[in-house]
């Protein structure tokens, strides 16, 4: 099977969140229609983007 030129390596992460934010973090990403998974590696990207333009604090 071919690669996409596109494609991105993936890595598995674990992260530990309160019970509370886990279920904070399930309705954003049903809001969102997306996998809890997506929604953060999205909020990451943006973050990111965010930070090294200087817009962080």
């Amino acid at each position: 099977m071919a690669k996409s030129k596109d494609a991105v390596e993936r890595t598995v992460m674990s992260v530990s969140l309160s019970v509370n934010d886990k279920e904070k973090l399930k309705e954003l990403a049903i809001k969102h229609e997306m996998t809890s998974s997506a929604l953060l590696s999205q909020w990451i990207k943006e973050k990111y983007e965010e930070e090294m333009k200087g817009g962080g604090k």
